[in-house]
């Protein structure tokens, strides 16, 4: 990212920036508020650094909007703050703005002074959880906290076949109950801050060969059916991108419930 700054701007990214609902807060939330940074790659380091002297700043009673933090292998991190509606986005900026001032000026310049050194851009936005279009394993076959590998896949859907993949969606979800499919998955749908419409899946593993290996043996379970269904549901797709990454808890903010 190049010139400068503003205080405005910075505080918005930094108090912003996905994958499936894996804690307990996320699990009620519905809305999120995504910023999406991309880092440069000598600079990774000194991003994260800056990234934890900021969040040790907050203090847990004032600021208890909770934060996840997810890398992709392409340098880009996601703030992800759960909010409960779009008023509460508001609640955010103005909570926010109120822990700078108590911070400091000064210090709160420094800092935004060195994160803007490591970033080539970013963009931010709301997303919204589509419980309907998920798929919640019964008896999922590891603990969340052994499986920070994600995958999402990003599709942005032909202009007015938004209602047509939905439902295409849902009969995913009857596809994977009736095929006892091992792991689950999340879907979103993109509101606001990018080319619309868009909807994203994220699925979590153990590591990048376990999420693979489980890929493999879903496919192997009803392959007809699978690609069926398939090749209806891409049919509909104008872009289709998929990322891996990391969810990052040594980068989150997530305060201790009280």
């Amino acid at each position: 990212m190049r010139g400068k700054f503003s205080i405005v701007l910075l505080g918005l990214v930094f108090c912003l920036c996905i994958s499936p609902l894996s804690h307990a807060e996320e699990q009620k939330a519905q809305f999120f508020f995504v910023v999406e940074e991309v880092v440069k790659p000598p600079m990774v380091s000194e991003f994260e650094e800056v990234s934890k002297e900021e969040f040790a700043l907050l203090d847990e009673q004032t600021f208890p909007y909770t934060c996840y933090i997810y890398n992709t292998e392409d340098y880009t991190y996601y703030y992800v703050w759960a909010v409960k509606d779009y008023a509460d986005i508001g609640n955010l900026m103005t909570t926010w703005g109120e822990m700078v001032k108590k911070i400091g000026l000064e210090k709160w310049q420094a800092l935004v002074e060195r994160k803007g050194k490591t970033l080539e851009s970013y963009k931010y936005g709301v997303i919204r959880h589509r419980t309907d279009l998920s798929y919640v394993q019964e008896n999922p076959r590891f603990k969340v906290e052994d499986a920070n590998f994600m995958f999402w896949r990003f599709c942005q859907i032909l202009p007015g076949k938004e209602s047509e993949f939905e439902n295409i969606c849902r009969e995913w979800v009857e596809l994977d109950k009736e095929i006892n499919r091992s792991d689950g998955y999340d879907t979103f749908v993109v509101e606001m801050g990018t080319e619309m419409p868009r909807y994203f899946w994220t699925v979590r593993g153990i590591s990048a060969a376990d999420f693979h290996k489980q890929q493999e043996i879903y496919g192997a379970k009803a392959a007809d059916k699978i690609m069926a269904l398939w090749n209806r549901t891409a049919a509909l797709f104008k872009k289709l991108e998929d990322k891996t990454g990391w969810f990052r808890p040594d980068l989150s903010y997530i305060p201790k419930e009280k």
